[in-house]
């Protein structure tokens, strides 16, 4: 018996009409899915490249960094070198640099930094560095930027900083050399025909004068308090190197308003030994004797320390804090070996250092620095050598007489040169100090 086929062509259409609206609905849910997946893939790339752009932009900071602490001394002059460029942004004065990395580098996908670098001779430099990473499918770049404020705590910036009146004597010279730079010095040392003239001198002072040059010359820029003023006479210079006599334009100013920080005694120096004399064997270093020797480590004086006709030998790396009065006369010095180095802490309100002063056998300023607490009021420097280190009293008024020149800087409230003596300000003690990143922000 034959079945007869009930089925049709209206039924065969609806099938085919179903079955395409079926594959188009397919097509739509699986563009739709490769659609969202490419989405999500190219998301997931401009997160990568978004993320890869902060380690390029962080290497255009160390490259800051370095060239803060390699390529300039105190006067910022060697800031546009080593790739670097100055350039005028908004009328102000920056150093910029660009930096592509080829695929021989860590980044291999033609990523680039620009760094730019503002207030770079201040002691607040900022750091603009922007990283570009190439975006997703190869069309333009991401980039992101970060400012970063750094500190350079420059201590001596100045060959003579003060908050009172400064006056030279005679005819006292303030100049400049560089112990840690071979143009500007013989051995680290200074030679007349080396020096620069950035021996700056300056004052909070307001008087009329707050710098009294005399007859002395200062190769370098001086800075006063709002009216205070800075004369000369008898040929007495404030200028460069070259400049005749008198002022030069543009070497003096009025702006000055600084604070200096008082200075503090380290954390536990009461409990710290006091240096012992050698009465019955007296210390012996390089075939002489000495009274006291500090080798190196703290040590500490309760009240006055006073020294007569007698010696002291620093061999090691020492601070020694005396709480009273300190002084020297006769034929007293203090030795300083060349491989080691004296913090002298004083807070007693009056210091003399006579006889044969402090002698830095090292020839460097860094290797001897005094520090006055606040009530350490008087400092007089008399001796027969010449004073090479540094001076951190702000409370106190500073004298030098006898004619030995001092190699180093100081800061003081006052500053007395009656006997001629020369200051040379040592421009290591101020440049390429160790940056200290303060803030971090995306821009």
């Amino acid at each position: 018996m034959k079945i007869p086929d009930t089925k049709t062509k209206s039924d065969s259409g609806s099938v085919l009409v179903v079955a395409l609206v079926m594959s188009v609905v397919l097509a739509i849910i699986l563009g739709s899915y490769l659609t969202l997946v490419a989405s999500r893939n190219r998301i997931t790339m401009r997160s990568q490249a978004w993320n890869e752009a902060i380690p390029v932009l962080e290497a255009g900071i160390e490259e800051a960094f370095t060239h803060m602490y390699d390529d300039q001394d105190s006067a910022g002059i060697l800031l546009a070198s080593n790739g670097w460029s100055a350039v005028l942004i908004n009328s102000n004065l920056v150093y910029q640099k660009t930096r592509h990395f080829n695929s021989a580098s860590f980044f291999n996908d033609k990523s680039y930094y620009v760094v730019t670098l503002s207030n770079a001779t201040t002691t607040q430099p900022v750091i603009y560095s922007q990283g570009f990473v190439p975006a997703p499918l190869g069309t333009n770049y991401i980039s992101r930027l970060v400012q970063v404020v750094t500190t350079n705590p420059v201590i001596f910036s100045k060959a003579v900083a003060a908050t009172g009146a400064v006056s030279l004597g005679g005819h006292a010279t303030v100049d400049s050399f560089n112990s840690s730079n071979p143009l500007y010095s013989s051995n680290s040392m200074y030679v007349p025909s080396l020096r620069e003239a950035n021996g700056g001198v300056v004052t909070d002072s307001t008087n009329r004068p707050a710098i009294s040059v005399g007859t002395g010359q200062i190769f370098g820029r001086t800075d006063t308090g709002p009216g205070g003023t800075v004369t000369t006479s008898g040929g007495g210079t404030v200028g460069d190197l070259a400049w005749g006599s008198g002022i030069e334009p543009g070497y003096t100013n009025n702006d000055m308003n600084v604070t200096y920080p008082d200075q503090t005694a380290p954390a536990g120096y009461i409990g710290w030994l006091a240096p012992v004399p050698g009465l019955i064997l007296p210390y012996s270093y390089g075939g002489t004797n000495y009274t006291y020797r500090l080798s190196g480590g703290n040590y500490t004086q309760s009240g006055a320390f006073s020294i007569s006709g007698q010696t002291m030998v620093v061999t090691g790396n020492a601070t020694f804090v005396v709480t009273g009065n300190f002084s020297m006369s006769g034929q007293s010095f203090i030795y300083i070996a060349p491989n080691a180095s004296l913090q002298l802490i004083v807070k007693g309100s009056t210091t003399s250092l006579s006889g044969g002063g402090v002698v830095n056998g090292s020839g460097v300023a860094a290797n001897f620095s005094y520090i006055g607490l606040p009530s350490n009021t008087s400092i007089s420097y008399s001796g027969g050598s010449a004073f090479i280190g540094t001076i951190n009293a702000p409370e106190a008024d500073f004298s030098i007489t006898g004619g030995s020149d001092m190699f180093g800087a100081v800061i003081v409230k006052t500053f007395t040169d009656s006997g001629g003596s020369s200051v040379h300000y040592d421009e290591s003690l101020g440049g390429n100090g160790l940056l200290i990143m303060t803030s971090y922000t995306e821009l």
